[in-house]
């Protein structure tokens, strides 16, 4: 019997200290939380995997995002933004229970706009610039694959939490009249993916507004297609599964949360359906 979102959460107890990602320094004893770093390059962020904080605020969000209106749109309590963030950097003990969503998204926003380059590379920001407007659906899932393939696991593995977490968010909108559609959302985090797309005076360019649009396009085919053929990648959707306790239902009656059926029984263009 495949862990409900509840209780693969419910592991997490809300506090940072919880998620299996820090270390026991003999000197003091004590058992220290990884700090997550604002403004750096993910590999100094990613030592080994996803730091158990930042981990514990998307589970959060997966959580409890999609019954919420407007998160990742509205901000969240500017001072505890900012305590939130220095509690992270600093890793210090946090009860997540107090903070609100529309705070955590908020920093999530902050830390992923902070990225050096941005979440995908400079290099890999422009081909899905070029991606999204030519070639079929299927060419472009294909690239995408290739493209999040080609990058650091770590960093697969916090893409996949990202937009799966969105596609959850989107799934539910209309449910649960919360206004964060597809588009929403990608108005709204499309910023924080894609830096070139932000204006670097305080008056936007006709060029910044047009790469805006892009980029939000670009952000609503993954969020759409998240789940959809093998866009993100079978050890991805995996570790979705698992981190995050939700079930993926593939056709031809295939249900799982943390392994793929044999390659020989689904083709590699199934399609996935979150089963909410």
């Amino acid at each position: 019997m495949s862990p409900s979102p509840q209780d693969s959460f419910a592991d997490y107890n809300f506090h940072l200290c919880d998620c299996g990602s820090g270390f026991f320094t003999p000197d003091t004893g004590k058992y220290q939380i990884a700090r997550v770093k604002f403004g750096v390059p993910l590999e100094e962020v990613f030592k080994n995997d996803i730091p158990g904080p930042l981990l514990v605020l998307i589970l959060k969000l997966n959580k409890e995002a999609p019954y919420k209106k407007d998160v990742f749109r509205a901000p969240g309590h500017q001072g505890n933004v900012k305590k939130l963030i220095h509690f992270l950097q600093n890793g210090r003990l946090v009860n997540i229970d107090n903070y609100s969503v529309y705070t955590i998204a908020s920093v999530l926003k902050k830390f992923l706009r902070k990225v050096p380059d941005g979440i995908f590379g400079r290099g890999a920001e422009q081909e899905l610039f070029h991606m999204i407007e030519t070639g079929t659906v299927e060419e472009q899932r294909d690239h995408i694959h290739s493209l999040i393939s080609s990058l650091p696991v770590t960093t697969q593995r916090l893409i996949v939490l990202l937009f799966g977490t969105f596609r959850v968010i989107a799934s539910n909108a209309e449910r649960s009249q919360t206004g964060m559609t597809v588009e929403a959302l990608g108005v709204s985090v499309a910023p924080s993916f894609f830096q070139s797309c932000v204006s670097d005076g305080k008056t936007a360019k006709m060029e910044d507004v047009l790469r805006y649009k892009v980029a939000t396009k670009i952000m609503k085919f993954l969020i759409e297609n998240f789940g959809v053929s093998n866009l993100f990648g079978r050890d991805n959707y995996e570790y979705y599964a698992r981190i995050t306790g939700r079930i993926l239902k593939v056709e031809e009656d295939w249900i799982f949360s943390f392994r793929y059926p044999p390659d020989g029984l689904v083709s590699r263009k199934f399609c996935f359906t979150i089963w909410m």
